[in-house]
């Protein structure tokens, strides 16, 4: 061993122990070489299928890398993620340029490149930098622990050429992966903020409807290897009509709320139609339907509309969110379903808790098809028509929606390409995830799914008999209803349970509305410059106010569940306000923590409202 190499493995095992583990682990990679470039710098040769690699320039790999990241200007990101290490003669020219509090991310697929980069070259200044975390192939949990908290960041990704060339799929696809993490957080804060109340005001106004509906789970395990076909209204579903229509029969036929109207309007009933959207535009999906045979599976939280459009006959699944599961608690189990962002993602789940086998999905595009968002037919398909101006026609009002976000393109079923966008990537990676062998992606065209089976509809082929599903369908629910008359004693113990929590609340409002005046106070005292002894006071009474709302356990998780999008804000680094960078670590914390309160606070108080709703719709 020569000392570059002693020298840099003590450094990456103490400051990166799973790095250490890797590239001690490592074989020496044999398809890797060592030569002086024409510079007289070392630099390594991949050699792939009788392809030599040269990973960096053979003439001057320092002129190469200056060249390279001239091309980034370092003040507009204080995130950097380099698909790529090399022997890191980029990754040092970046280093020069980058701010003090920036996070430089070298993602690297060969641990023999690292371990042949630290035997040639001194990179000991290099692997001390704090600023640097290496990794070395990582699994998506390894990149979500290093990504976690920097989704507020101002992010710049650099692929290194050479590095690239040895594995262009790999990187394109890491790439992908971190860019969709990254965006997930970012959907997430978005959502939170934008429906966090609405999903608890929904389900306060449908409490009525959820204790007296049975729960989905009535069908869980009941149809065990029958075949089940879930339809998204993707452009391509009109392609997949005919053989829904054939196989009606011979399946189970699940839609979403988006798709249900045109299978009903090309003569198919389904027998499940899923629906977990609170907005009310969702509602408007089941306007103008007659009375059918299909079972709606409906989340508590949706607009409480859609309980009076519906034509049939309803039932509930549990409580996704662990503030209401009190109601749940007292009300009785109605079924748990997983939630990936789209409602397919939960008729999916839904087929699979039926027991069904295969699941087959059609009209699942998850891409702007043909250059369109949705199904022909599909209420948001007509909305556009209806939105049609003498200056927005309906190619303008589509065009609209297809550009809202940048486009992706990425591989389709048949027509080669076809474009996304990166909220549709969240969900296309939902379904890579499942590793499901049972699963059938029959979608006629859009995003092809890695890791899914994808066969063509007319190559399948049900052996199931016909069979009369409604018939057990009607069965099952009319069953749970002879089972439930328990409903008076629960809304009783509901009512006790919401008075008990109003009046934890009364008492803690007071608290907070004190720790809200004191934490203010506290980020002036982080403003002085000689600190004086009210600082002592104000923690010590912020810790109380602490410790008093830990004791109320009857609030804990409607208070948590409100206060979502202000601990996300927190925890992945989000400044609170523009300028917050400039802060001092102890003003910043004091404002956060000022933030924080004053999230529960405003928590506390909606939840007030959302009770003594519930009391109103609950009392006789």
């Amino acid at each position: 061993m020569n000392s570059n190499f002693e020298n840099s493995i003590s450094i990456i095992k103490n400051n990166n122990p799973a790095l250490y583990s890797k590239i001690k682990d490592s074989k020496k990679n044999d398809n890797i070489n060592v030569i002086n470039s024409g510079s007289g710098d070392k630099i390594p040769i991949f050699e792939l299928q009788n392809k030599k690699i040269f990973i960096h320039s053979k003439f001057d790999p320092y002129k190469e890398a200056s060249r390279f990241i001239a091309e980034v200007d370092p003040s507009n990101f204080d995130l950097f993620i380099v698909f790529g290490f090399g022997f890191a003669y980029h990754i040092e020219e970046l280093v020069k340029k980058i701010s003090l509090d920036s996070i430089l991310l070298v993602v690297e697929k060969e641990a023999g490149i690292i371990q042949s980069a630290i035997s040639y070259r001194d990179l000991t200044n290099l692997l001390r930098d704090n600023r640097i975390k290496i990794l070395v192939d990582p699994d998506e949990d390894k990149l979500s622990e290093s990504l976690k908290g920097k989704s507020s960041r101002r992010v710049s990704f650099l692929t290194h050429r050479g590095s690239f060339q040895i594995d262009p799929e790999y990187y394109s696809n890491l790439r992908k992966i971190i860019k969709s993490y990254l965006s997930t957080k970012e959907v997430n804060i978005a959502t939170l903020s934008k429906f966090e109340k609405t999903w608890t005001s929904n389900i306060a106004r449908n409490v009525r409807e959820f204790i007296s509906l049975p729960g989905a789970n009535i069908f869980y395990n009941k149809f065990k290897n029958i075949p089940a076909i879930v339809t998204g209204a993707g452009p391509s579903l009109t392609k997949s009509l005919d053989f829904i229509k054939e196989n009606q029969n011979k399946s189970l036929i699940i839609c979403v709320d988006t798709s249900y109207l045109i299978l009903r309007r090309h003569g198919i009933m389904p027998h499940f139609c899923v629906t977990v959207d609170p907005q009310l535009i969702n509602a408007r999906y089941f306007e103008g339907d007659v009375k059918g045979r299909t079972v709606f599976i409906a989340d508590p939280t949706v607009h409480p509309s859609v309980f009076r459009l519906i034509k049939g006959r309803i039932a509930s699944v549990g409580m996704a969110f662990e503030m209401m599961k009190w109601i749940e608690d007292i009300a009785g189990r109605k079924g748990e379903l997983a939630y990936g962002g789209s409602v397919m993602t939960n008729a999916y789940d839904f087929a699979k808790r039926t027991g069904a086998s295969p699941v087959v999905l059609v009209g699942q595009d998850l891409a702007f098809t043909g250059g369109l968002a949705h199904a022909r037919g599909s209420y948001l398909d007509e909305q556009i028509h209806l939105r049609v101006t003498r200056f927005f026609n309906a190619h303008m009002q589509n065009r609209f929606q297809l550009t809202a976000l940048p486009k992706i393109k990425i591989k389709a079923i048949r027509s080669g390409d076809v474009h996304t966008n990166q909220k549709l990537m969240i969900f296309l990676n939902w379904f890579e995830k499942r590793n499901d062998p049972d699963l059938i992606n029959a979608s006629y065209d859009g995003a092809f799914i890695k890791g899914v089976k994808h066969v063509l509809t007319e190559d399948i082929n049900f052996n199931t008999i016909n069979n009369d599903f409604f018939k057990f369908i009607d069965e099952l629910y009319n069953k749970s209803d002879e089972d439930f008359c328990e409903v008076e004693a629960i809304k009783i113990s509901l009512l006790n349970r919401c008075r008990l929590m109003i009046n934890d609340l009364d008492s803690l409002l007071e608290i907070l509305k004190r720790a809200v005046s004191l934490s203010l106070e506290l980020i002036d005292q982080t403003k002085k410059e000689h600190k004086d002894s009210k600082l002592d006071y104000i923690l010590k009474k912020l810790s109380e106010a602490d410790q008093a709302i830990e004791s109320k356990n009857t609030l804990r998780d409607m208070i948590g569940f409100t206060v979502q999008r202000v601990i996300h804000t927190i925890t992945e680094g989000y400044e609170i306000d523009d300028g917050d960078k400039h802060l001092s670590k102890e003003a910043l914390v004091a404002k956060k923590s000022h933030f924080l309160y004053k999230g529960i606070l405003e928590g506390s108080e909606f939840n007030m409202k959302i009770l003594k709703k519930m009391i109103s719709l609950l009392e006789p």
